[in-house]
């Protein structure tokens, strides 16, 4: 299954914040350790690792709205990384 991700100014003001780039949250992603662990409000937890090596974690929800829109890929939609 074919994943992209759904990049607004929002998120990504919110991961700067914390000196992180759409790269390095997507690099975690794909480099997860463990399970992506879905939490009591629906949105989902990953830790990974970015390429200098620093653990992130990442707050994120399917988007389901892209998803019946015909994307043909799963569509993540960053809430926040630190």
């Amino acid at each position: 299954m074919r994943r992209r991700f759904k990049w607004i100014e929002w998120n990504l003001d919110k991961i700067a914040a914390h000196g992180l780039s759409f790269e390095d949250v997507e690099y975690a992603f794909a480099h997860c350790l463990g399970v992506h662990q879905e939490r009591d409000d629906g949105s989902y937890e990953t830790i990974g690792s970015v390429p200098s090596g620093r653990r992130i974690f990442v707050v994120w929800r399917y988007d389901a709205d892209a998803w019946h829109e015909g994307e043909g890929a799963e569509v993540v939609s960053v809430i926040t990384a630190f």
